[in-house]
C-alpha cells in the first residue's frame, strides 16, 4: 500500500461535480465526487468522499473512505471504509475498519479490526474475515422495510473472534463466541466459546474446538 501519509498537504484537493475521465493513474490528498469519475488505472488518495459515482479500473488506496453513492474498484485498500450506497469489489478488499448500510459485493474482505454490515439490499462476500468481531444486522434505513424478503448476506467463509449473523447464508463459520441471529442458514460452525442459534436458523454441523485441538461433533 503506498505511504498514504506521505500525501503533501499543499496539494489541491479534486472535486468532482459534472463527469470527470482520467485514463491512467490518479493521486490526489482528498478526492470529493459529486458526479461522476472514472479512473482506468489506480486511485492513491487520502480520503475519497463520494456523493455521487465512481469506478476504479484497478485499485483504490485511500486511508479514510466515505460513500454515499457508488464505488467499483477491482481491489481496495484503506485504513476506515464507510459504505451507505453500493460497494462493488472485484478481488480484494482490506481495511481496518469496515461498515456498510446497503450493498456490498467482494470477493474477499479482510480486517484488522471489524466488520459491520447493516443489510440494506442484497450483500455477496466470498470470504469474510476480521481480527475482531463481525456483525451482520438489518439496516435501520426503513425504506429497506419493503426489501426485508430479499436482503440477505451469501458468503462462503466467516471467520473472526466474535461473530453476530442475521440473514446469512454461509459454508463455514469460525470464531470463539457465535450468534447466530434469525433467518440464517448455515452449513457448518466452528467455535471454541459460546454458540447462541436462533430457533428461525438452520445449521447443519457444529464443532466445538477445546484450547488442546480436540473437536467434539
Amino acid at each position: 500500500m503506498p505511504a498514504l501519509n506521505q500525501l503533501q498537504e499543499d496539494r489541491n484537493p479534486l472535486k468532482v461535480y459534472g463527469s470527470r475521465l482520467c485514463r491512467g493513474n490518479m493521486d490526489a490528498a482528498l478526492v470529493h465526487v459529486f458526479g461522476h469519475l472514472h479512473v482506468k488505472g489506480n486511485l492513491t488518495t487520502a480520503r475519497l468522499k463520494l456523493l455521487g459515482e465512481c469506478s476504479i479500473g484497478r485499485s483504490c488506496a485511500a486511508q479514510e473512505i466515505t460513500s454515499f453513492g457508488s464505488l467499483r474498484v477491482q481491489s481496495l485498500q484503506a485504513k476506515k471504509v464507510v459504505s451507505n450506497g453500493y460497494l462493488s469489489v472485484t478481488r480484494d478488499a482490506a481495511a481496518d475498519e469496515f461498515q456498510a448500510d446497503g450493498c456490498v459485493r467482494a470477493n474477499s474482505l479482510s480486517c484488522g479490526k471489524s466488520i459491520h454490515i447493516k443489510l440494506g439490499s442484497p450483500c455477496k462476500v466470498r470470504h469474510m474475515m476480521a481480527e475482531r468481531e463481525i456483525t451482520v444486522s438489518p439496516s435501520s434505513k426503513l425504506i429497506n422495510g419493503l426489501m426485508s424478503p430479499f436482503r440477505r448476506l451469501r458468503c462462503e467463509t466467516i471467520e473472526a473472534r466474535a461473530i453476530t449473523l442475521y440473514k446469512t447464508q454461509a459454508d463455514i463459520v469460525s470464531g470463539v463466541n457465535i450468534t447466530v441471529g434469525p433467518g440464517c442458514v448455515i452449513q457448518e460452525i466452528r467455535y471454541s466459546g459460546t454458540l447462541i442459534v436462533h430457533p428461525k436458523s438452520r445449521v447443519g454441523k457444529t464443532i466445538l474446538i477445546h484450547e488442546s485441538g480436540g473437536l467434539i461433533k
